[in-house]
């Protein structure tokens, strides 16, 4: 009877893990898509503003464009033309997240990683090339 109700401890435990998991890798893939998007569009890069993770501008049938994101915490939020910013993500590890653009490559890079209580860790690099004309550092 104690080796069956071993075994169930094991198998609700890794259960639970793996639930943890999934919902980290929910919230990693969430914050890449809007990420990429965003990039995609982009003119302008900037991985150096105060306070901002990342800030992206470009202009679009005549309209000026700007997202900016921000960590705040454990959470990834989104801001469109400096409108209260949207949850994007939560359960960031702040450690393991960063974001770099590399001009002379017109390439964004960006490591995002969560983690649900459970300590295992979901991670993701993106890799974003955004359209000609960028400018910014």
């Amino acid at each position: 009877m104690s080796v069956m109700v071993a075994a169930i401890t094991i198998i609700l435990r890794t259960t639970s893990q793996n639930e943890d998991w999934n919902v980290s890798l929910r919230q990693v893939h969430n914050a890449g898509h809007w990420i990429t998007q965003d990039a995609l569009m982009a003119q302008e890069v900037h991985t150096d503003t105060p306070g901002v993770f990342l800030e992206l501008k470009w202009n679009d049938w005549n309209n000026d464009q700007s997202v900016k994101y921000y960590i705040n915490g454990n959470t990834l939020r989104r801001s469109l033309n400096d409108a209260t910013p949207i949850l994007i993500a939560q359960n960031i590890v702040t450690d393991n997240t960063s974001c770099d653009w590399y001009p002379d490559e017109q390439k964004l890079i960006v490591n995002i990683s969560s983690s649900v209580h459970s300590g295992r860790t979901a991670s993701q690099k993106y890799e974003i090339s955004p359209r000609p004309m960028n400018r910014g550092g």
